[in-house]
């Protein structure tokens, strides 16, 4: 897909013949060109300030434990095993989720199994499969659209066996209840999105002109990246996008079509990809354009190569992060009320942070400190957790 809008083009003016109007309508022209003059910059000016002060909302720390709900029973929960199937066991912050579920999952006694689903339909239905046959406590999933494993996930409903599909949008037609929910991840991704725009929008004084690198992925992904570009239209007027649609399976030319679009545009001076997945190929393709002093990058990603390149790569503007350790957090709350008869709440509040050049100098950039969430400020949503789980 290539697409492109502007926000707001200032207007183009023609002068009418006549010798006796000439002087009038010069006149009218210069009048209107300062007025659509100022009021081009006086949007631009007003989304910067808007753009800026949402970045730096989005670059506090987490200031303590929000209030998450209720107390929970979880005295049958001990001694249970809890499956974990993630998209990809190996990409973006599965690893963290995993180990932060075994964690959570412990306070109660309970046990987690991990099976990678590889990225595929036939890993997801494979996965699937074993927990049919194993019947564990709970099942969850990880970014494993409905759609890509629809008759695993209604086997595992028949035999009455508790299913939270995280990071994945209800279908439409496809019934819910207290055992068979959905994990929305909108608050989390709409959230990550809007602060790589920040970023670019605050930076350009709201008169960026972007390639957006947009992943046609999940019905999930797909809608982040669509609210990206609401954001940036109605949040920057004077904004330029360009759109390139992406995915894994065109990662080797990545490099080529981002340098091609730089190269055809050259007034391109932002590249966003809407996750770091894709980040090391769109630097590829800035470098190979010859583009390196002049384009900069936002992207929204929380692994540590990533936060560690806001700090060491000049171009890296901002990497907007989703909190891996609390989002396992909040899948092991839902399961415990699953297990206890509760619906789980249809959305946690968003402990999300913007990490930019202004913030990242103070943080622990170590492996430890990724697994453990601290770059997100406090983690009393464990302790706050634990309580309502009537947990040690």
């Amino acid at each position: 897909m290539n697409t492109s809008f502007a926000g707001q083009r200032r207007p183009v003016r023609s002068l009418a013949a006549g010798l006796a109007l000439a002087a009038g309508l010069a006149l009218s022209a210069c009048g209107a060109s300062g007025a659509s003059s100022d009021a081009s910059g006086s949007a631009s000016s007003g989304a910067a300030k808007a753009a800026k002060a949402h970045l730096e909302k989005l670059s506090r720390p987490v200031p303590g434990a929000p209030d998450l709900g209720g107390p929970v029973d979880t005295s049958k929960v001990a001694g249970k095993t809890v499956f974990y199937v993630p998209i990809a066991l190996k990409a973006g912050h599965f690893p963290f989720v995993q180990k932060n579920l075994e964690e959570a999952l412990a306070k109660v006694g309970a046990r987690l199994h991990t099976c990678d689903g590889q990225g595929n339909p036939s890993g997801f239905g494979a996965c699937l499969g074993q927990a049919v046959q194993q019947r564990p406590a709970a099942v969850i999933t990880d970014y494993i659209p409905y759609e890509l494993a629809s008759t695993a996930y209604e086997k595992l409903r028949s035999a009455g066996i508790p299913v939270l599909i995280a990071g994945a949008e209800r279908p439409r037609g496809v019934a819910t209840s207290k055992a068979f929910a959905f994990g929305d991840p909108q608050t989390y991704g709409f959230d990550a999105v809007e602060g790589e725009a920040d970023a670019v929008i605050a930076d350009s004084d709201g008169k960026a002109h972007v390639l957006f690198l947009q992943l046609n992925a999940s019905t999930a992904i797909q809608a982040q990246g669509r609210h990206a570009l609401d954001y940036f239209k109605t949040g920057c007027p004077r904004c330029v996008v360009t759109v390139k649609g992406v995915n894994l399976g065109i990662m080797s030319t990545i490099p080529s079509l981002v340098s091609s679009a730089l190269v055809r545009d050259p007034g391109i001076g932002y590249v966003v990809p809407q996750t770091d997945t894709y980040l090391a190929a769109a630097v590829s393709g800035i470098q190979a354009a010859g583009k390196t002093r002049s384009v900069k990058v936002s992207s929204s990603g929380d692994v540590l190569a990533s936060v560690q390149q806001v700090k060491s790569n000049p171009q890296l503007l901002a990497m907007a992060g989703t909190n891996p350790p609390y989002l396992a957090w909040t899948m092991a709350d839902s399961v415990f009320r699953m297990l206890a008869g509760q619906a789980p709440p249809k959305a946690y509040p968003v402990l999300n942070r913007v990490f930019t050049k202004q913030n990242v100098d103070g943080l622990d950039l170590t492996a430890a400190a990724e697994a453990g969430g601290q770059w997100f400020g406090s983690t009393g949503y464990k302790q706050a957790f634990a309580g309502l789980w009537s947990a040690k």
